[in-house]
């Protein structure tokens, strides 16, 4: 199957992308987590809350991703563009047949590469190997508001996240970087920033290609929403990836090679022929583009 970039840049509408640069994203997010933060410690301050509590740190999270997005949103309609097209329609047809195939597969897949990162770490460092592991079990931490913090935690990974992140780096980055580099380039380079922003780089950056993959598929991001927040559901219910039965395996060895090996082939079957499958051809057009023809 041949591939090529999308759209050329002189495709109407894209000069609109630039105001949308990665490094203005990065500013605004990294202007907006200060702010959030001291915002934060200062009401903590105010209530019965230590400012290391737990609890402050998700609401971080929200906070600072929701602003971002919508800064994002506002930037990208100053600049003349019509985001609405970003997220495409939310009534796209839910294929639940490769959706349920492919999520507990991504899962699998995460599942695996965490475990042998976590194998190569312990050859030089195995306390820190161990401590890694540890930290991977669902654990309230030393937090003041129990119930609070599991609301939060629940409410970041299975809704905040799967609709922030979206947004940020398929619908902003992927569109950015396609326009700049063509649409190969863009999906992997959108997908590496996600990896390597979350403990599990290799394994999250094939998430993110397949994420984005649903993306150009469905032309709106219900989709990879929709896949991103089962994905975490999923991972949160089984431990947050590597729980159970591998924490009880002690020390890290040879068992936790098998046993990502092993996660990495099952996983295999179904994500390696998915990727394949609907990796886009030569020719192929941003959502952007498709959801609003030039007419209009």
């Amino acid at each position: 199957m041949s591939r090529s970039p999308a759209l050329p840049p002189a495709e109407p509408g894209s000069a609109g992308f630039s105001a949308l640069k990665a490094r203005y994203l990065l500013l605004a997010f990294l202007s907006i987590n200060g702010g959030v933060g001291l915002g934060v410690v200062a009401l903590a301050r105010l209530l019965p809350l230590p400012s290391d509590d737990p609890v402050l740190a998700y609401v971080v999270y929200c906070v600072t991703f929701v602003l971002t997005c919508i800064w994002s949103w506002q930037r990208g309609r100053r600049a003349h563009l019509q985001m609405r097209r970003l997220w495409g329609n939310w009534r796209a047809a839910i294929p639940w047949g490769s959706l349920l195939r492919v999520v507990p597969a991504l899962v699998v897949l995460s599942m695996g590469t965490t475990l042998l990162m976590l194998y190569w770490v312990s050859l030089s460092f195995p306390e820190l190997a161990e401590s890694m592991l540890d930290s991977l079990g669902e654990e309230e931490g030393e937090t003041a508001w129990p119930q609070v913090y599991q609301g939060l935690r629940w409410l970041s990974i299975a809704v905040v996240a799967p609709i922030t992140e979206e947004w940020l780096f398929r619908g902003i980055l992927l569109h950015r970087w396609s326009l700049k580099w063509g649409l190969d380039r863009g999906l992997l380079a959108s997908s590496v920033v996600f990896g390597l922003l979350h403990p599990n780089p290799l394994g999250l950056t094939v998430f993110g290609l397949v994420m984005g993959l649903l993306y150009l598929k469905a032309r709106s991001l219900s989709l990879p929403i929709l896949a991103h927040a089962l994905n975490n559901i999923l991972a949160l219910a089984l431990g947050s990836l590597g729980g159970g039965v591998v924490e009880q395996v002690d020390p890290i060895g040879s068992f936790h090679l098998y046993y990502s090996l092993c996660c990495l082939v099952l996983a295999g079957f179904i994500v390696i022929p998915f990727l394949r499958c609907h990796w886009p051809e030569r020719g192929a057009h941003l959502p952007y583009f498709v959801n609003c023809p030039h007419s209009c």
